[in-house]
């Protein structure tokens, strides 16, 4: 059985947070793409962006979620640029997962991802670069997505309360 419900959204939109806390609810396990390329390749995100680039990064990541899109009943967090292809489009769209895209902010994101953090994508003009990738990502994400949640100002609790519903 593919993965129970996948997570998309950009950096710092609470994935790996809500992925837990939802996992923990349904009794399942929880993944996520970028921890197991970390694992994979023994290198955090960062050092691979900085030791092999960007495009040796979107091939190991294109790997990483076709073989986690085979997983057995999971929640499954996938980094904010894994969904982009065309190729996982295809692929999110046609698994019988409930894709669930959490929604934020640039006012509610600084914060916590402060723009100062090991963000590969974000090194010169972190407010200028996280917009501009949201305006590319949005229409993508929400395309992709079967739910749509505006994590904005919301608990934890909310959200995975929220998911809940929606899956149940």
């Amino acid at each position: 059985m593919p993965p129970r419900v996948i997570l998309i959204g950009p950096m710092g939109s609470g994935k790996s947070t809500i992925g837990k806390s939802l996992a923990n609810k349904l009794s399942l396990q929880f993944r996520d793409t970028d921890s197991v390329i970390e694992e994979q390749e023994k290198k955090t995100v960062s050092q691979i962006f900085i030791e092999d680039g960007e495009d040796a990064f979107r091939l190991i990541e294109k790997s990483v979620l076709r073989q986690e899109l085979l997983t057995d009943d999971t929640v499954l967090a996938l980094g904010g640029g894994a969904p982009i292809s065309i190729d996982a489009q295809s692929a999110l769209r046609a698994i019988k997962s409930h894709v669930v895209y959490l929604d934020i902010s640039l006012a509610n994101v600084a914060p916590r991802i402060g723009f100062n953090r090991d963000r590969p994508l974000l090194l010169n003009n972190p407010r200028g670069q996280w917009q501009t990738l949201m305006e590319a990502r949005r229409p993508i994400y929400e395309s992709i997505a079967d739910t749509v949640i505006d994590v904005n100002k919301r608990s934890q609790s909310e959200i995975v309360s929220q998911i809940m519903e929606v899956i149940s």
